[in-house]
């Protein structure tokens, strides 16, 4: 709707005009084009004024070009200079300059270059002299007199040559001039950690004939100055420096650098260097000698290699654990595993280097401390295969061969292509000869014994080999494991054959024991020329033939019950003899204290024999005194008693002759039995006829009665002879 209203409007104006006044149309057509004219003159004066008043800001510059008027450019030449016809080489700095126009005009406006701190500036000049024949990059002749190519008409005026310039721009801000000078922005050379930069330059002399790297120039700065470089006769091609870790304003146009990463040697390994350039190898020899690796820092310093009399080829150094920054082009680096020699063993060296050993001196070709059974008589063989050949199997330090000192425990960087080191361990080492899930060396014996039948005879044998014999078990045999398969294995293996088959089955198993030591004996004796000690050849096990097992078994079997039915004879005897003990064991502390009783009664008896002969001498001697006085006594009243006997005597013998010997008996008797008061008269009389029994009972009571009252009488009145007298006088009577 808006629209249509304006389009309405818009076609009504002309009609409105011509509906006004004409003086009103003719002033407003003087007003219009009075303005317009205005306008017009004002623009020209504009264009008028920018073209002759230039102002060029404080970030850029202006180029101009001379017209119709000036001198003609030189053939060859691009840009002119003052008073020149063309565009010119200098520019407009910032600032209000007066031009010229239209004999000078301004061709384009642009900003200054800005080089970022990671950045480089690559010059190409589109102006200047005739790059030089052969030449790929243009030398800065003119110097610093450009100011980093800020100045035009110096460099054209210096000598600049035309072409890719090896002068570049480093971070900042510069005032280019665009047509003259082209800028090509580039990134830094940043080489990380744990590499290396190896450059190719593009130019530069040529390489001499079998000439693989360019050698070594000074005061090129890394290659950051490449102009140095070529002056100083740097040669195009790969190079034997290079850049190690870091960031570098390398021209890369010039110098291609390709990254590459350190040679890195870990703990456990050694670096084998092999080099790429240098002088030929001997013929005879292996791995070339080395130069002092102080004075090439490892094969860091690759000219210093080369200027010391590196060869090329297998270097007899290695590196070391560690990061080396070496050239690839000139060294490769293979790593190889350190040499470990463990606890127990001994590392036997075989020298791929050193002096001939057809040069070795007798003296110096024996050992200077035999071993045992290094002592006395030598080898035959040995000295046999020795006798008139170029080498010798055992050397000393600094031949070609076996050598004679061995490596103790521990870890070695040993170059492996110089040396050949084999582990000899020096600890009791096993052979065995089993079956079964036994982790055996070999497999158990068959043997046949001397009666027929086959057998299999576990064996095991321990030896062990000295140090210092360590290289000729080496020598003789080459490794651990030569000694053992063809050696220890055929050897017991002949020896027990041998052994088995002189004795028949059953005899060599119940000979077990003397069968294994004169094993032992001779796998000793053997196993002695070739430096081995034996410390014990054991049979561990004995397989006989089923049946011929069946029949011994049944065999053991009935003496296995003979046996037990005597130990069961003699288990009930040792029994038997154990109650007994056993009682005895319980009656023990009676019989001690009878034994204690005993001694101490032996021990009072003694005290009382003791006491009892002091006493006797005592009494002996009062006795004595006593028997002298009473003897005197005695022989008196024994002369009263005497005759008092004998008239008694007298008088009894006249009474017997009265009374007969019965008749004083009686009479006696009856005396005493008044004297001595006793009743004889039975309460109760019992009575027979006649005098029998009954008197010849009675008799013999007072006989008895009799008798009995005389021995009192006599024994009170004079001792033991009248008692005598009396018993024998009674018994007669």
């Amino acid at each position: 709707m808006l629209e249509q209203t304006s389009s309405h409007m818009l076609s009504d104006i002309p009609m409105l005009l011509m509906q006004s006044d004409s003086s009103a149309v003719a002033f407003a057509k003087f007003v219009l084009f009075s303005i317009v004219g205005l306008i017009v003159a004002l623009v020209l004066l504009y264009l008028l004024i920018t073209r002759w008043v230039v102002n060029v800001g404080s970030t850029e510059i202006v180029i101009t070009e001379r017209r119709f008027r000036g001198k003609r450019l030189p053939a060859g030449r691009v840009f002119a200079s003052e008073g020149e016809v063309g565009v010119q080489a200098a520019y407009l700095a910032p600032g209000l300059h007066i031009v010229p126009f239209p004999f000078v005009r301004v061709v384009a406006r642009t900003p200054f270059v800005t080089i970022a701190a990671d950045e480089l500036g690559v010059i190409t000049a589109t102006d200047g002299e005739p790059m030089p024949s052969g030449r790929i990059y243009a030398e800065d002749r003119a110097g610093t007199v450009h100011d980093n190519f800020q100045d035009p008409v110096a460099f054209l005026r210096s000598g600049g040559i035309r072409g890719k310039q090896l002068r570049f721009l480093t971070n900042g801000t510069f005032k280019i001039h665009p047509l003259l000078f082209k800028v090509e922005k580039i990134k830094k050379t940043v080489i990380p950690q744990g590499a290396i930069g190896v450059v190719t330059a593009a130019d530069g002399i040529p390489l001499e004939q079998g000439q693989l790297l360019g050698k070594s120039v000074q005061a090129h700065d890394s290659f950051q100055k490449a102009e140095i470089f070529l002056t100083q006769g740097g040669q195009k091609g790969p190079q034997i420096q290079f850049l190690r870790p870091g960031t570098y304003n390398i021209f890369t146009d010039m110098f291609a650098v390709d990254l590459h990463p350190a040679v890195t040697v870990r703990d456990d390994q050694v670096g084998m260097v092999e080099a790429r350039d240098g002088r030929p190898m001997a013929r005879e020899d292996v791995v070339a000698p080395t130069p002092d690796v102080q004075t090439h820092n490892s094969f860091q310093d690759g000219q210093a290699f080369l200027d010391n009399g590196g060869f090329r080829g297998p270097q007899e150094s290695v590196l070391r654990p560690g990061t080396y920054y070496i050239n690839p082009y000139l060294f490769a680096v293979l790593n190889a595993p350190l040499t470990v020699i463990r606890q127990g063993e001994v590392g036997v060296l075989i020298s791929n280097i050193g002096k001939d050993p057809a040069d070795i001196l007798p003296e110096d070709a024996a050992p200077a401390a035999a071993s045992p059974l290094q002592r006395g008589a030598e080898d035959p063989e040995e000295a046999r295969v020795d006798k008139g050949v170029r080498t010798r199997h055992v050397v000393p330090d600094g031949f070609r061969g076996i050598q004679r000192n061995v490596l103790g425990p521990g870890k070695y960087n040993i170059n492996p292509r110089a040396f050949t080191v084999i582990p000899i361990p020096t600890t009791t080492r096993s052979v065995e000869w089993g079956g079964g899930d036994n982790a055996a060396n070999f497999d158990p014996f068959q043997v046949v014994s001397h009666d027929g039948f086959e057998m299999r005879v576990e064996v095991r044998c321990q030896y062990r080999i000295l140090p210092e014999n360590a290289p000729y078990v080496v020598q003789k045999l080459g490794s651990i494991e030569d000694l053992e398969a063809n050696v220890i294995h055929p050897q017991i293996d002949g020896i027990f054959r041998a052994q088995v088959s002189k004795s028949p089955a059953i005899s060599y198993q119940q000979n077990r024991a003397e069968e294994q030591t004169a094993a032992e004996r001779a796998v000793r004796d053997d196993l002695s020329p070739y430096k081995v000690e034996v410390v014990s050849v054991m049979i561990t096990n004995i397989h006989l033939p089923e049946a011929l097992m069946k029949t011994t078994q049944e065999k053991n079997l009935a003496e296995q019950r003979k046996s037990m039915f005597d130990a069961q004879e003699q288990a009930e005897k040792r029994r038997i003899e154990f109650q007994k003990t056993k009682s005895q064991a319980d009656q023990q502390d009676a019989l001690i204290k009878a034994e204690v009783g005993i001694a101490i009664a032996k021990h009072e008896a003694s005290q009382a024999e003791e006491r009892a002969r002091g006493t006797a001498a005592q009494i002996r001697i009062q006795a004595e005194a006593e028997a002298s006085r009473d003897k005197q006594i005695g022989d008196a009243e024994a002369a009263i008693i005497r005759a008092k006997g004998e008239a008694q005597a007298e008088a009894y013998r006249k009474q017997v002759e009265a009374l007969t010997a019965q008749g004083v008996t009686m009479v006696e008797v009856t005396k005493a039995i008044a004297t001595a008061g006793l009743k004889i008269t039975p309460d109760v009389v019992v009575g027979g006829a006649g005098g029998g029994e009954s008197g010849g009972l009675v008799n013999l009571l007072l006989a008895d009665m009799l008798r009995e009252q005389r021995m009192r009488v006599h024994v009170g009145q004079g001792g033991v002879a009248s008692t005598a007298a009396v018993v024998a006088e009674t018994s007669g009577q």
